[in-house]
């Protein structure tokens, strides 16, 4: 299938996206030094031919700025994509609150995930999009909920790198999901930025918590200008 045969939207650009960033994210310095050595003759390039997908025979530098983009780590958006796991919906309605409040404030590229449902090709190629994550976790025997963990071993696995981090957590009596996710993230991922702010629930989001989620919004919101 060629390029000019299709029409060219953001499905075609998420297709190449999610390709990139769950093959070969890994080795965004293997791209960077091949873009290197391809410098010189990108006005002989004619063809970009995946051994997956479309072929393009157009609009070649709008791709190679893309790979460029996605090899160095570099966020395509100003966004925020909130990643909840929620074991009773309670960690869910949180992560909703959230965002409404971004909304409520004028930051409407907000993005939601149930990472027990979404794929997690699908994380991955959009945590690759968004410049800001926040990770929603309730505690699961004392430690991170199972599907919100594979989710950061994936992160570390294709060398997500370059974004800034929110935390909830949830735990209804001993929340430990925020400390141990802060500590993934500060171990085992390249130039990430954790905020300080955090949102800490005891099972459901109380009223009295309303100052803890403005105070995070307007964290995640400073951290974005």
């Amino acid at each position: 299938m060629f390029a000019d045969e299709v029409n060219f939207d953001r499905d075609w650009l998420d297709d190449a996206r999610r390709y990139l960033t769950n093959i070969v994210g890994k080795y965004g310095p293997h791209i960077q030094l091949l873009l290197k050595k391809a410098s010189g003759i990108m006005d002989k390039i004619k063809l970009i031919c995946p051994l997956h997908g479309p072929v393009w025979r157009k609009d070649l530098m709008y791709f190679i700025k893309k790979y460029d983009t996605w090899s160095r780590y570099i966020p395509e958006e100003k966004g925020v994509m909130i990643v909840y796991a929620s074991m009773y919906g309670n960690t869910e309605s949180a992560a909703q609150a959230l965002s409404a409040r971004l909304c409520e404030k004028g930051q409407t590229n907000v993005a939601m995930y149930d990472v027990s449902t979404t794929h997690v090709s699908q994380l991955i190629s959009e945590t690759f999009r968004y410049s800001h994550l926040v990770l929603a976790s309730v505690t699961y025997n004392l430690g991170i909920h199972p599907a919100m963990n594979d989710f950061l071993m994936d992160m570390k696995a294709l060398n997500v790198q370059n974004r800034t981090v929110a935390i909830i957590e949830n735990g209804s009596w001993a929340c430990k999901s925020g400390d141990l996710i802060e500590e993934f993230i500060r171990k085992e991922l390249k130039n990430m930025t954790v905020l300080g702010e955090r949102l800490s629930m005891a099972s459901t989001l109380k009223e009295e918590k309303e100052p803890e989620l403005d105070r995070l919004a307007d964290a995640i919101l400073e951290s974005m200008k």
